[in-house]
């Protein structure tokens, strides 16, 4: 029998290699403590609630909140309200902090 990998996946942050699992159905990254799941702090670029990414299955979807400064995905900017696919090895872009899709 084939054992199903379970699906895993999290963000690297390109600044400090820190891990970042994407635990939730709608994973909430911006600069408001109190709101979201992945607080960027020290980035004033940053929106509050800067991107969320939902899962969906065995698939990530990445989707910019009406941010300031944008969201890119493999530097090409993307339309704020709308689910970009997510694959593995992409490059996040929030504003000027960096990010790298993974899925284990």
């Amino acid at each position: 029998t084939q054992v199903q990998e379970a699906f895993r996946p999290y963000l690297l942050r390109c600044s400090s290699q820190e891990k970042i699992m994407l635990e939730k159905p709608v994973f909430r990254i911006g600069k408001e403590r109190s709101y979201v799941d992945y607080c960027i702090s020290g980035n004033t670029t940053v929106s509050r609630s800067h991107a969320d990414i939902i899962q969906k299955g065995d698939q990530c979807y990445i989707v910019d909140n009406n941010s300031t400064n944008h969201t890119f995905v493999n530097e090409e900017m993307i339309p704020s309200n709308t689910e970009i696919p997510l694959t593995h090895g992409m490059k996040i872009r929030l504003s000027n902090e960096e990010f790298e899709f993974k899925t284990s």
